[in-house]
């Protein structure tokens, strides 16, 4: 199991949650976000919205399965400038 504190503000523009399902959806791991003291299915739509805070400027995301490392990868790739 990887985690990384990800920055999700340096991007200039906001990633649409609908981008970061279908990225995290093409991998076989599992993902997940550390929210508020809850745990959040990236791949799940009505978990990102119900319980996804917008306000985090960093969230913990959590990758486990046999693709954990191209995932983590991909997806601090989608937060970078």
């Amino acid at each position: 199991m990887i985690s990384r504190q990800i920055d999700t503000c340096r991007r200039r523009t906001p990633i649409p949650i609908s981008f970061l399902i279908y990225t995290a959806s093409t991998f076989d791991c599992d993902i997940y976000i550390r929210c508020d003291n809850k745990q959040v299915n990236v791949k799940n739509y009505e978990e990102m919205i119900r319980d996804l805070s917008a306000r985090a400027k960093s969230l913990v995301f959590f990758f486990n399965g046999s693709d954990e490392m191209a995932a983590q990868q991909k997806i601090e790739r989608i937060f970078s400038d």
